[in-house]
Order: C-alpha cells, then structure tokens, then sequence
C-alpha cells in the first residue's frame, strides 16, 4: 500500500481493510497463487478514499483518488489506485521503493533535478525511495502499485499482525 492510501483513510482503518483480504490456503496449509480482483483492477467500483494531498501540493486539477487494496501478503502489498487529472507535488521523498504498472492514462514523472519521464498504459517503472518531484496524471488515471511490506510498516511503525 502506497502512503497515499494511508494517509488518506487513517492507519487503522487501512490495517482493517488489509486483514480482509485473503490469502488462498488449501486444507494441508499449502498456497496457491492469488488472483487479483479483475473489475477492481479494470477500475470498476473502487471505493472513493479522502483526499491526502494538501491544497499547496495540487498544482493543478482535480484531487479525488480512488483505490482498493487487492493483496496483503507477508512480503509485498498489492493496490490499484486511480485518480483524476491534475498535478501533485511531493517535497517529502518518498519513504519506500513503489513497483507501478500504468493500467489506464498517462503520467508525467518530473524529479527535482527537472528530469521528466512519461509512462502510458502497460508500462511499468519504480519510484525510488527517496524521490520527490512533481506527479502529473493525465486522463483517467489508473495504476497497480506493489510495495514491499515491512517497508511500509516501518515507515508506519504498524503492523497488521
């Protein structure tokens, strides 16, 4: 789960909604791969989340996101998140390495240094921890972020064992 998702809905809510999501076992113990929620994925009723930017920190557009968590497992978090046109700037470096898969629009990565880079529907990059810059979405909006956990709960300082 990426800190938008977290600081948008409160710590405890989103370790809620984390420990309901399953993991597959059979009845000897044994996983099996867990497939992502389609209609989720495709952006079909995803549940609206607050808004996690502050005003300074849209530069332009709209701040509406949306998302849903798909998998909690003990190493990576999966999520789909969506969110209309507009501009977000991010002073504050990122606290883990983010793993995206642009699903729908387009996005217009700029660091600090003033470097851009666009990624479009099927391409998939990482956001190093540590980057700042400006994150300008383009259309409808849509990714699949995979985090590593125990980044995230370190930077949390929660757990949702």
């Amino acid at each position: 789960m990426d800190r938008r998702l977290a600081t948008s809905v409160g710590i405890a809510p989103c370790i809620a909604l984390m420990m309901s999501v399953p993991v597959v076992a059979d009845d000897e113990g044994a996983l099996s791969a867990v497939k992502l929620d389609p209609e989720k994925v495709a952006g079909i009723d995803l549940p609206a989340e607050e808004p996690f930017m502050d005003p300074e920190d849209v530069l332009e557009g709209n701040h509406r996101p949306r998302g849903e968590i798909l998998y909690y497992g003990d190493q990576l978090i999966v999520e789909v998140y969506e969110d209309e046109p507009g501009t977000d700037r991010f002073d504050e470096p990122y606290i883990y390495d983010e793993f995206v898969t642009v699903l729908s629009g387009k996005l217009i990565l700029t660091a600090a240094d003033g470097e851009s880079q666009e990624f479009v529907a099927g391409d998939t990059f990482v956001v190093p921890k540590g980057f700042t810059g400006t994150w300008q979405m383009l259309g409808n909006y849509r990714e699949l972020i995979v985090i590593e956990r125990a980044a995230y709960e370190a930077a949390y300082g929660t757990t949702a064992d």
